[in-house]
């Protein structure tokens, strides 16, 4: 009996079931389109969260094609980068979008506590993902993220992953712009199997264009994707935990 409790304990203190808690207060902001109040809740969550993990903060605000603004939080571990994980943090209108993409910010704070005592970590919530909305041929938070990053960084930058979408879905997923893995996909597989992804639909796209071969992790398929019915229910501790475990051990690959 004393057995089964401390297995339950233990079990209730996953990552994956702190993450699953996150998104539940990520989805209770409600929809959160790039440049709505809720979309900078989920900022205001992250920057506070990432602060108490001891990262260096830097907020990146940007403007938007149709008015007003978005931004990017961003924290640092000390020296230069050489791991990077994004997620964005909006969503489309109409849907509390707690897979598309609650499920992704969630796993990146998992992953900014495991990793806050290494060098060169970056990790960030991005802005304005969803090009439905900003009616952009960009993804703008990461176009902006990586259009602040000097020719140095870049370059020495050995594994960079935009978390979006991993809380529903039989499937883990590694996705990237290349019809063959690049490295930072080599190093979450074979995890998880590869697919590419020749329309760009997350924020990789824009690092990849930019020179820092990225790579989309991703659980398929969600027939609630940009649907009302993108819900907290639906989206799984396991499966959160699972893409946690996956991006945790390509990170530390990288960080050697």
């Amino acid at each position: 009996m004393l057995g089964a409790v401390l297995a339950t304990a233990i079990a209730l203190t996953t990552p994956g079931t702190a993450a699953k808690q996150t998104v539940a207060q990520i989805a209770s902001f409600g929809p959160r389109p790039a440049g709505s109040r809720a979309e900078l809740q989920v900022h205001r969550l992250v920057e506070a969260r990432l602060s108490a993990l001891g990262y260096e903060i830097s907020i990146q605000p940007f403007t938007l094609p149709r008015g007003g603004a978005s931004r990017n939080v961003v924290g640092r571990t000390a020296g230069p980068p050489r791991v990077v994980i994004l997620a964005h943090a909006d969503g489309v209108r109409g849907t509390k979008a707690a897979n598309d993409n609650a499920s992704g910010v969630a796993a990146m704070v998992a992953l900014a506590a495991a990793l806050r005592d290494h060098d060169g970590v970056v990790v960030a919530a991005l802005g304005a993902e969803e090009r439905i909305e900003t009616r952009s041929r960009y993804h703008l938070g990461s176009l902006d993220f990586v259009r602040r990053l000097v020719p140095r960084e870049r370059r020495g930058i050995r594994f960079a992953a935009s978390l979006d979408m991993l809380g529903v879905g039989s499937r883990l997923r590694v996705r990237g712009l290349e019809p063959r893995p690049n490295r930072s996909a080599r190093l979450l597989i074979p995890a998880a199997s590869y697919l590419r992804d020749p329309l760009g639909q997350s924020d990789h796209a824009e690092l990849t264009r930019a020179g820092i071969p990225a790579a989309w992790l991703q659980r398929r398929e969600d027939r609630c994707w940009h649907s009302a019915c993108d819900t907290v229910a639906r989206v799984t501790a396991r499966n959160l935990q699972a893409a946690i475990d996956v991006t945790l051990r390509a990170a530390s690959a990288a960080l050697g």
